[in-house]
């Protein structure tokens, strides 16, 4: 049978219910729009949908609002066995625009008063005629094209009133162009040198990103490929661009041309604003990192969000905050992943400094790690001259990957936990609890005055007794 996503939605009161005949990663925020518009019977070009859901098991208490394509797929991936929030639907339709005006009004018919600003190109201006004598066929509405946008704008309080035989002409005055706009060369301030060297192609597009936001420019990436890896200017007229190449057999990209000026008009932020790009996981890292260097603690999403609108002038949407911040760690201390694949060359470590040190490593089928068992070497001396009462309990992982962290303790002379031995299971089970104590019996032998301690759990109770029988 093929991968179907549910998803139930509310809409003014009713309930709705959808299936996507796909897999949930492949779901976008268009066809998800594009569906519901479709069940709700309306014109997906005449309305705008405001999807959002309250994730209430996860301990929000305030409403989560889908933007973006990453926001629907945390959406589905929060649903286990087809069981989701509902969506909330609200339908926005834009406001009827008046009908508008003739350009040529009839004879003897003013036309003060009326806004022909809806139809005013940019850089045109708008005469209109008006007719004196009666019978004179009306003249349609002249355009006038502005050839001077680059040209520094005179005064604009000007009237000019023309008497000829056709009547008065009424000029339109032309847009406003900010004050601040010049035209001239101007570094990008993003600071590369030639023969630079990245990590990675993302590396360099993340420190780009960085400049562009900070700067007011946008670019456009011309090649990208395993060896080339070419950005320019968004305006073609500009000769901004960096040319980075790949360094073969290696992930690494260098700079080998790179040239910092450009020589396209500036605008200014106030109106750059609107042309950024959407931010991403990446860039609100890099962000943290440069707002809280080295700190393992950065502020809640919510606090995340406003800060990047405010430095880099980008809205971001809550998952992107929370991603990113996730993101800013996992460069701090690194990842999952990485650490698994590092674990041998720990242990190897901790046995070799540590003599007496007794470790077990259990791989799955697939060679992955399933178990782990540790008793450090000073830890069993110790034991040795202690009361033979040993406390038994477990803990769950807060992470990706799940599983329970377990620990058999004792009690010192000054009445303080005493930890002989940890272990990392899948989770409860008697195959996982009955593996560690065989680990611990390597430890711990087995003796008529050994006693444990624990909290009843099925699994555990049945280990300590199909290992431990005098005990």
């Amino acid at each position: 049978m093929s991968e179907s996503v549910n998803i139930y939605f509310k809409c003014k009161g009713r309930m709705y219910t959808l299936m996507m005949k796909t897999s949930g990663e492949n779901i976008t925020l268009s066809m998800l729009v594009g569906r519901i518009c479709t069940k709700l019977e309306l014109d997906e070009s005449k309305v705008k949908l405001q999807l959002r859901y309250n994730a209430v098991l996860l301990g929000s208490t305030e409403e989560i609002y889908i933007c973006d394509d990453e926001d629907v797929g945390v959406y589905i991936s929060l649903g286990e066995n087809n069981r989701r929030y509902v969506l909330y639907v609200e339908v926005i339709t834009p406001p009827e625009l008046p009908e508008q005006l003739s350009r040529v009004e009839v004879i003897n018919k003013s036309s003060a008063g009326k806004n022909y600003e809806d139809e005013m190109r940019d850089n045109a201006a708008i005469v209109l005629c008006e007719c004196e004598e009666q019978g004179t066929e009306p003249k349609e509405a002249i355009v006038e094209v502005d050839d001077t946008q680059d040209a520094e704008i005179g005064s604009q309080d000007e009237s000019m009133d023309i008497h000829d035989d056709r009547g008065d002409e009424y000029v339109e005055p032309p847009p406003v162009v900010e004050a601040d706009q010049f035209k001239k060369e101007w570094e990008d301030g993003i600071g590369l040198n030639l023969f630079q060297e990245f990590p990675s192609r993302a590396a360099l597009q993340e420190v780009v990103d960085k400049g562009a936001f900070a700067n007011s420019f946008g670019y456009v990436i011309k090649k990208s490929d395993k060896e080339r890896y070419l950005l320019t200017c968004a305006k073609e007229s500009c000769a901004w661009r960096i040319r980075a190449s790949n360094i073969q057999n290696t992930s690494i990209y260098s700079i080998r041309k790179y040239n910092k000026m450009h020589t396209c008009t500036r605008i200014s932020k106030s109106m750059t604003r609107m042309r950024k790009r959407k931010g991403t996981p990446e860039l609100v890292a890099a962000l943290l990192h440069d707002t809280f260097p080295g700190q393992m603690e950065t502020p809640v999403p919510k606090v995340i969000m406003e800060l990047v609108q405010t430095k880099l002038g980008v809205k971001i949407s809550y998952s992107t905050a929370l991603r990113g911040k996730r993101q800013a760690i996992c460069d701090l201390k690194g990842s999952a992943e990485d650490s698994y694949k590092d674990i041998n060359c720990y242990l190897y470590m901790l046995k070799k400094v540590n003599e007496g040190t007794i470790i077990y490593l259990k791989l799955d089928e697939e060679d992955k790690f399933q178990y782990l068992f540790i008793a450090l070497g000073a830890s069993i001396e110790g034991f040795q001259v202690m009361r033979k009462v040993i406390i038994v309990d477990a803990t769950h992982l807060k992470n990706g990957y799940g599983g329970v962290l377990v620990f058999a303790s004792a009690q010192d002379p000054n009445s303080h936990h005493y930890i002989i031995a940890i272990g990392v299971l899948d989770s409860e089970n008697d195959a996982s609890w009955g593996w560690f104590f065989e680990k611990l019996l390597t430890v711990v032998p087995d003796t008529p005055e050994l006693v444990f301690m624990s909290d009843r759990n099925s699994s555990l109770i049945k280990g300590i007794r199909n290992v431990y029988f005098a005990g």
